[in-house]
């Protein structure tokens, strides 16, 4: 992919409204970034439906990669192996640290991550950095997700043949005001312009009406009112809905949501595993960061075989 695909705006850039000289009508794409995956859907006049990637993936890892000069993402760029996270090139997790300070605990927790996450306590935004070339390069969560958003654009740009500008986002229930406008700056920055945030229960809501439309006009009935319970664990945010459904229109009743998923088990597993885990690493060296990296990803493959396996063995070198 050519170079100008991954160049994105400053953070601190001023982002105008840009008129749009395309003869293509503009449409709008929905992006679900995910704090480990994400996927990219357009409407396509009857239904929804979920690009692919060149490798044919409607799923895709959210990561960046800096490597020399160039950073690429999950779109474009595949991990030759899971131990290439370690190397302290890929930053992930973005959707986690975007918008916090230095002083929040899900910042705190993340210094467990194979990338460089310090703070300085004082309420500012916590400096992040990866491993180029053995030097840190800094970066922030909103750079590296407007990375991550030009290459969702430019393989939504391939397959649709027209240029891309609004985007529909799904965001956490629990996400702050300041996280919401941190999220619309990284989308600025990649050259979207955002038409709606929504709550991700309340997406999942929006097409299970449309399923519940579809089953009416099938049966020929009008369809008594529905009441379910939408509940979203994923790796970084826990969120549940109350929706009532009738003749096709869906209320959202009740939204709550936290900011616990599988990331959080994954980390208390590590320091279950290694009680004296942040006196080990406090120096957060590079030798310590890669030493970080391989308990992740053993604990991270102990806890999938769990799910069909009743024990499981961790051999770590550390």
């Amino acid at each position: 992919m050519a170079e100008p695909a991954y160049t994105v705006a400053s953070d601190s850039e001023t982002t105008g409204e840009e008129k749009s000289s395309s003869a293509f009508p503009e449409i709008a794409i929905g992006i679900d970034i995910g704090t480990s995956q994400c996927s990219v859907a357009v409407w396509n006049g009857s239904q929804v439906e979920l690009l692919k990637n060149t490798r044919n993936q409607k799923l895709m890892r959210s990561y960046v990669t800096f490597k020399d000069d160039i950073p690429s993402g999950g779109v474009s760029y595949q991990l030759s192996h899971e131990h290439e996270m370690l190397s302290g090139a890929v930053i992930f997790n973005m959707k986690r640290l975007i918008g916090r300070v230095d002083t929040d605990p899900v910042v705190h927790s993340s210094k467990s991550l194979p990338f460089l996450v310090q703070t300085l306590d004082i309420g500012v935004r916590p400096f992040i950095a990866a491993l180029v070339n053995n030097v840190w390069r800094s970066t922030t969560p909103e750079e590296v997700l407007a990375i991550f958003l030009v290459e969702l654009r430019v393989m939504a740009e391939s397959q649709l043949k027209r240029p891309i500008r609004n985007v529909v986002l799904s965001i956490p229930v629990s996400f702050s005001r300041f996280q919401l406008t941190r999220i619309e700056r990284a989308c600025a920055m990649a050259g979207l312009h955002v038409l709606r945030l929504m709550p991700e229960p309340t997406a999942v809501a929006l097409l299970y009406a449309q399923q519940q439309q579809q089953m009416i006009h099938d049966n020929m009935g009008s369809g008594s009112e529905k009441i379910a319970l939408i509940f979203n664990m994923g790796a970084g945010y826990c969120d549940a809905a109350v929706t009532a459904t009738a003749g096709g229109v869906s209320q959202i009743k009740a939204l709550a949501g936290i900011a616990t998923g599988g990331e959080d088990f994954l980390q208390n597993m590590m320091r279950h595993l290694l009680p004296n885990f942040d006196n080990l690493f406090s120096s957060r060296g590079i030798n310590e960061i890669k030493s970080m990296g391989l308990l992740r990803v053993a604990t991270q493959d102990a806890i999938h075989k769990l799910s069909f396996e009743e024990s499981v063995q961790i051999d770590v070198d550390l």
